[in-house]
């Protein structure tokens, strides 16, 4: 059989040389670079445009990532990829088929130049006009400023070139939640009647589920940031002194206001957590928290229940928070006025904690986002669209 060559269409690889730290660089760097490479399937990373006019290539964990260069040209609409170098470049690679996390600048970059391959689309985050009016009502976030100084000036462009992916039987969608389908429709103009096959992220699941280990302490897994509003969770740490409240993450935006919170003596700041640390708070903590204006599936969520946490959060993607937790409702702005809301949703967390319900909780999350089956299945569908 024929060796499928894959190319990652990426603008982060969750390393502090390749760009992002989020959760799109994990995905490519943790699970899909990491496991999908075998016998028939290759994967090589296009991470965008270098400083340099020309193409760069590094290897990292034996996945090769290309660097393409950077068009220095003075035109008002700068084509910052040099069009004979990178013709040449991908007739020598021949890549059978493209797979973008989300559609990022680079895979409209590449695939406005490619004739024939297919793109493989996996919707992660689709942000339609009516998700970017709730981040807006957030003070002090830059996210909406991001989006129309940046984003909104692609938004156009990748819909003409979807449109014509689609046209062409050249786009193949799968989404990771089965609520962002019609947020992809909506935002990329897709025609209603648009196919996008469900295909969850995947997770290492936590097989050494101990209740004995568990404590009534809280956890915050997340960026620190004004669109995160971590200080509901600073604030809700105040009302429970008694409970330990954990902060795991990191940002400069927000200093100001963190400084403001050191002297709570049960929240404590543990900045950017992996590996053992990381564990052994997701085995002891009882529930995770989440305040953000905006969500998709967040990774964390899935990873939470997995080691017998609840949820407790203003975000409900595919009722995953009101399956395993507390729904708080959707809360907008600052949301210090829906603290309450919050207050009572823990107190329920910790109260019904009950051993039956985690473990159903960990068994679905086992069967629906279980690492061997993620492998399995992207694997076959790079098989499939690239043959």
């Amino acid at each position: 059989m024929k060796k499928v060559k894959v190319g990652l269409l990426v603008e982060e690889f969750y390393d502090k040389d390749l760009g992002g730290f989020g959760g799109y660089g994990i995905l490519a760097r943790e699970y899909i670079a990491k496991y999908i490479p075998n016998s028939e399937v290759e994967i090589e990373v296009i991470i965008g445009s270098n400083s340099k006019k020309e193409i760069k290539t590094i290897t990292r964990d034996g996945i090769k990532i290309h660097y393409l260069p950077k068009n220095w040209s003075s035109k008002m609409d700068i084509d910052f990829i040099y069009l004979n170098l990178v013709q040449k470049f991908f007739k020598e690679q021949k890549f059978d088929v493209y797979l973008s996390i989300e559609m990022s600048r680079i895979a409209y970059e590449v695939m406005r130049r490619e004739k024939n391959k297919k793109l493989i689309l996996w919707v992660q985050d689709p942000r339609p006009d009516y998700d970017w009016e709730e981040i807006k009502s957030v003070p002090m976030s830059n996210e909406y400023d991001s989006y129309i100084n940046y984003y909104s000036k692609w938004e156009g462009r990748i819909q003409s070139l979807l449109k014509k992916l689609n046209e062409e039987k050249r786009l193949v969608l799968i989404s990771q939640g089965e609520y962002l389908k019609k947020k992809a429709i909506d935002l990329y103009k897709l025609p209603k009647d648009t196919k996008i096959e469900y295909f969850p992220n995947p997770v290492v699941i936590n097989d050494n589920f101990n209740i004995a280990d568990k404590k009534d302490n809280v956890l915050f897994l997340g960026r620190l940031t004004p669109v995160k509003r971590p200080w509901i969770y600073f604030e809700l740490a105040k009302k429970f002194p008694e409970n330990m409240f954990y902060v795991c993450g990191q940002g400069t935006e927000i200093d100001k206001i963190i400084e403001q919170y050191k002297d709570v003596k049960n929240l404590k700041f543990m900045g950017h957590v992996s590996g053992e640390e990381k564990d052994r708070l997701l085995r002891e903590c009882k529930v995770l928290v989440n305040t953000s204006i905006h969500e998709a599936i967040p990774v964390s969520f899935l990873e939470a229940i997995s080691y017998g946490q609840k949820l407790l959060s203003c975000q409900n993607p595919d009722d995953i928070t009101k399956n395993n937790g507390y729904f708080t409702g959707t809360i907008l702005g600052e949301g210090l006025d829906k603290l309450s809301e919050f207050q009572k949703g823990l107190e329920i967390c910790l109260k019904n904690y009950n051993e039956k319900e985690i473990l159903e909780s960990i068994e679905k999350i086992k069967n629906n986002h279980n690492l061997n089956k993620f492998i399995n299945n992207m694997r076959e569908l790079l098989r499939k669209e690239g043959a």
